[in-house]
């Protein structure tokens, strides 16, 4: 996979001074998630990629569902797909501990 060997590249150029960031990644298998993770991706932008079912789930259900289920299942929606892409990018349980006030 070429790209794979541009963002080696670009990783290495780079050298630390900047992030690598993936943009417009829907429709990326898992796989190549985790691969481009392993090239040097940092950051991942998923905002349309976790939003999209939530507007489907708007405008399929408006009409038909009161409007507090409507948004409760629309955020359930985003908090599955948005767990889903923390698990494949591996960055699930890695947060620091919260202290207590």
């Amino acid at each position: 996979m070429t790209f794979l060997y541009r963002l080696e590249a670009i990783r290495k150029q780079a050298a630390g001074r900047v992030r690598i960031v993936l943009h417009g990644t829907n429709g990326f298998p898992d796989e190549i998630t985790q691969r481009c993770i392993a090239a040097g991706v940092s950051k991942i932008n998923v905002n349309k990629l976790v939003l999209d079912d939530y507007n489907i789930h708007l405008k399929v259900n408006a009409s038909k569902l009161p409007q507090t289920q409507l948004i409760d299942e629309g955020i359930q929606n985003v908090f599955r797909l948005q767990a889903n892409q923390m698990d494949v990018s591996g960055s699930t349980g890695r947060a620091p501990e919260q202290k207590q006030r």
